[in-house]
C-alpha cells in the first residue's frame, strides 16, 4: 500500500468525515475503480466518485460535484447532541428519518395560546389585537450550519454561517380556520413565489406592496397544507409550492419527526451553555412572544 493510496483510502472511509466526493482525471496511475475494488470501498450517500473524462470535461465535473455535495443535505437535529455538519448530514433521496450519523430528524415545539381563559397572567405572549382568540403552534428546526451556496466554487463562503434556526408555524383562528407559514431568510412565506422577494430581503415596503395587490399572502399566512418544504443549503421554507413533497428528492413523514418541547428543555443543563452565534436563538426572537411578528430577528 503506497502513501498516496492509503491517504485516499483513509479519507474515503474515515467515520469523522461527513462526506467525500473523489474526482479523477481518468488517465493517471490512480484509477478510482481499481482503488474501490482493492480496498472494498463502495459508493454511498456520503461517498461519491467521478472522472473528468467520463463526465465530459472540467466544467461539467465541477457542476456534478456541486450537485453531489448538495445531495448530502443537512437535516434539522437536536442541538443538545449535534452541533456539527458531520452529524447532521443526511442522504438526499427517499424517506429520511435520521442523519448518516444516526441523529433523528427533530423539531422543537412552542405553543402560544391566546384563547379566552387560556392566557395565564404571567404569560409573556402578546395576545393583543388580531391575536386574541387564536392558538399558535411553532415548530423550530436547528441546523449546525447554513450554506446557501454549498459546494459552489469561489462563492461558497458568501452564503455560509454557523448555526441556523428556522421554523414552520400554524395558527388556529377563533372560527377554526387553520393557517400556516414558514420562515424564509428575513421573513415568512406560504407559497413559493418570486413575489416573496421583498419579505425574504426584509424590505417591508415591498412585502406590503405585494400583499396589497394580492401577489402573496398577508403576513405569509396561507391555508394549512401540512407540508414544510425546505430548500437545501439555506433552509428557506415554504408551506406550499408547485411540487408536492413527494416530488422532492427526500422527505420525512410527519409521524416520524421527533418533537421536543423547547419551552422546557432550553433551561436544562445541556441547553444553558449553548451558543448560536451569529444567529439569534428562538427564545430571543420577536416571534417567540409575538406570534404575528413579520421578521425573523
Amino acid at each position: 500500500m503506497c502513501i498516496r493510496d492509503s491517504t485516499q483510502w483513509g479519507y474515503a472511509t474515515n467515520p469523522n468525515v461527513g462526506g467525500v466526493v473523489m474526482v479523477g482525471l481518468g488517465c493517471e496511475g490512480f484509477q478510482i475503480d481499481r482503488f474501490k475494488e482493492a480496498y472494498g470501498v463502495k459508493e454511498s450517500d456520503t461517498f461519491r466518485t467521478m472522472t473528468i473524462q467520463e463526465v465530459g470535461g472540467t466544467k461539467k465535473t465541477v457542476m456534478k460535484g456541486v450537485e453531489a455535495i448538495r445531495d448530502m443535505l443537512g437535516l434539522p437535529v437536536d442541538y443538545r447532541t449535534c452541533r456539527s455538519p458531520w452529524c447532521a448530514d443526511g442522504p438526499g433521496e427517499g424517506e429520511v428519518t435520521s442523519s448518516t450519523a444516526g441523529e433523528p430528524v427533530t423539531l422543537f415545539t412552542r405553543v402560544l395560546d391566546c384563547r379566552e381563559g387560556h392566557t395565564e397572567p404571567e404569560s409573556v405572549a402578546d395576545c393583543s389585537g388580531e391575536r386574541q382568540g387564536s392558538l399558535y403552534f411553532q415548530y423550530w428546526a436547528y441546523y449546525p450550519e447554513s450554506a446557501s451556496l454549498r459546494g459552489a466554487p469561489v462563492l461558497e463562503e458568501e452564503g455560509y454561517h454557523r448555526n441556523d434556526w428556522e421554523s414552520v408555524q400554524v395558527r388556529i383562528a377563533p372560527d377554526g380556520q387553520v393557517s400556516q407559514r414558514a420562515s424564509s431568510h428575513n421573513g415568512y412565506n406560504h407559497t413559493k413565489s418570486a413575489a416573496n422577494w421583498g419579505s425574504d430581503m426584509g424590505w417591508g415596503f415591498l412585502r406590503r406592496a405585494a400583499e396589497k395587490v394580492g401577489l402573496r399572502e398577508e403576513g405569509g399566512w396561507g391555508g394549512a397544507t401540512g407540508d414544510y418544504l425546505i430548500a437545501g443549503g439555506s433552509h428557506a421554507g415554504n408551506a406550499d409550492g408547485p411540487k408536492g413533497y413527494r416530488d422532492y428528492p427526500s422527505f420525512t413523514p410527519a409521524s416520524k419527526v421527533r418533537l421536543v418541547p423547547l419551552e422546557s428543555v432550553r433551561g436544562q443543563t445541556m441547553s444553558r451553555a449553548a451558543r448560536f452565534d451569529p444567529i439569534t436563538p428562538p427564545w430571543e426572537k420577536k416571534v417567540w412572544t409575538d406570534p404575528e411578528a413579520e421578521g425573523t430577528g
